[in-house]
C-alpha cells in the first residue's frame, strides 16, 4: 500500500487530468475529429480581395502569469498572449499580416524557415523600415510549398524582444490537407522568459496535460524560441520517431528518421516526431526537458510534485487506464495544495491568463 501511495503521489498532478476523461466518458462528450489539435490558440484569418488570406498581429506589453502560485510578470507578446497565436495556412495560401508595433522602441517580424521574398523577410532595417512605436507594416506573400513546422518572432532587438516573448509558432498544411492518420497533432513550443521555463507559455503544473488512448498516433511539433538554450526533450515509456526537422520531412531508414526517447532541439530549430502510444501499463507518464535545472520546481526536496517541479514538463495520461476512479479522491487534495491562497497571491493584471488549471476546473465538476 506505502508503495502505491507514493508512486500515485508523485504522480498525483499529472494524474488528475484523467478526471477529465472519466467526465467526458460519463456524461457522453463530443467524439474526436480525425485529427485533434493542440496548442496556442490559432490566429483570427479574415478574407481581402476575394482570396487573400489576413491575420492582425499586435506587439505590445502585457503582464503575464506563468503558474497560478507565481505574481504576473510584464511581457513583450503578439495580441496579449504567450505564445502569439499560431499562424496555419496551406502551401499556395497568398497571405496579407498587417503587423501593428505598440511597443516602446522599433521591430520587425521574421517568418522564421519561410522561403519568403527578400522585402517580406523581416529583418529590419535590412530587408525593410524598421517598425516604430504606433506604425503598422504589412506583409504578403505566398506561402511556400514547404508543409511542415516553422516559427515567427521579433528580428531587431532580438536578444530581448525574443527573451521577453515575441514569438509564435507558423504551421504549413500540405494544399491537400494530409494524410489524416494522426490522432493528435500537438504544438510544444519552447521558450526561456526572465528564468521561466516554458512550454506554449506556462510553466508545469499550469503546462495542458495530454489526454491519450492505447494505441494513439501523436505528432508533436516541438519548436525551440529560447535564445541561447538547447532543449533535450526526453519522453517516459515511449520512443519518438522523427518525421521532420526545420519543416523539411526526413526518410525511412538509418540515414533519415531516427528512433529515440530523448530528442535534442537547439535553438532556432523546430523537430516534428511521431509518437506511437503503448506504454506498458498505461497510466500516467511524463514528457520533459532533461536539463534538469529546467524542470525543477520552488521546492525540489517536496514530496508534492507541483512543488518539487515546474518549468518544461508535460502529463501525458492514458484515459483508458483502470484506475481513474481510485485517484478521484486523492487528486482533489492535490490539486487544490498548487492553488494560491486567500489573500496570499497578488490579483491578477488585466490581460493576465490567471484561470486555474484546466484539470481542476475539470475536477470542480467531475468530482460531485
Amino acid at each position: 500500500m506505502n508503495r502505491k501511495w507514493i508512486a500515485l503521489s508523485w504522480l498525483s498532478i499529472a494524474l488528475a487530468v484523467a478526471v477529465a476523461a472519466f467526465w467526458f466518458q460519463q456524461d457522453g462528450g463530443r467524439a474526436r475529429a480525425a485529427t485533434e489539435r493542440f496548442g496556442p490558440k490559432d490566429a483570427q484569418v479574415t478574407i481581402e480581395d476575394g482570396n487573400v488570406k489576413v491575420v492582425h498581429l499586435t506587439s505590445s506589453r502585457f503582464m503575464w502569469q506563468f503558474r497560478t502560485d507565481q505574481a504576473p510578470v510584464e511581457v513583450w507578446g503578439y495580441n496579449n498572449q504567450i505564445p502569439g497565436p499560431t499562424l496555419r495556412f496551406k502551401a499556395g495560401d497568398r497571405v496579407r499580416i498587417y503587423y501593428k508595433n505598440e511597443l516602446a522602441e522599433a521591430s520587425s517580424v521574421h517568418w522564421h524557415g519561410l522561403v519568403v521574398p527578400n522585402s517580406m523577410d523581416g529583418v529590419a532595417p535590412l530587408t525593410q523600415p524598421p517598425v516604430m512605436p504606433g506604425e503598422t507594416f504589412v506583409y504578403e506573400f505566398i506561402i511556400p510549398n514547404t508543409p511542415g513546422t516553422f516559427m515567427y518572432h521579433a528580428h531587431m532587438n532580438d536578444m530581448e524582444q525574443v527573451s521577453m516573448g515575441l514569438s509564435g509558432a507558423f504551421i504549413v498544411d500540405p494544399r491537400d490537407g494530409g494524410t489524416g492518420r494522426y490522432t493528435q497533432d500537438r504544438i510544444v513550443l519552447l521558450n526561456n522568459i526572465q528564468g521561466h521555463y516554458l512550454i506554449n507559455g506556462k510553466e508545469f503544473p499550469d503546462v495542458d496535460p495530454w489526454l491519450v488512448k492505447t494505441g494513439d498516433l501523436i505528432r508533436v511539433r516541438m519548436i525551440n524560441i529560447s535564445p541561447i538554450e538547447a532543449h533535450p526533450m526526453h519522453f517516459h515509456g515511449h520512443f519518438t520517431k522523427e518525421i521532420a526537422r526545420d519543416g523539411t520531412s526526413l526518410p525511412d531508414g538509418a540515414s533519415g528518421a531516427r528512433v529515440e526517447n530523448t530528442v535534442l532541439v537547439a535553438p532556432g530549430q523546430t523537430v516534428d516526431v511521431e509518437v506511437r502510444m503503448n506504454a506498458p501499463g498505461k497510466g500516467a507518464w511524463i514528457f520533459h526537458c532533461h536539463v534538469l535545472s529546467h524542470v525543477m520546481g520552488p521546492n525540489p526536496k517536496s514530496l508534492n510534485i507541483a512543488e518539487a517541479n515546474g518549468g518544461m514538463v508535460i502529463p501525458v495520461v492514458y484515459t483508458d487506464s483502470a484506475n481513474i476512479a481510485d485517484l478521484k479522491k486523492l487528486l482533489g487534495d492535490a490539486i487544490a495544495s498548487i492553488q494560491p491562497k486567500a489573500g496570499v497571491a497578488p490579483a491578477p493584471a488585466a490581460g493576465v491568463d490567471a484561470r486555474p488549471l484546466r484539470a481542476d476546473r475539470v475536477l470542480a465538476r467531475s468530482i460531485r
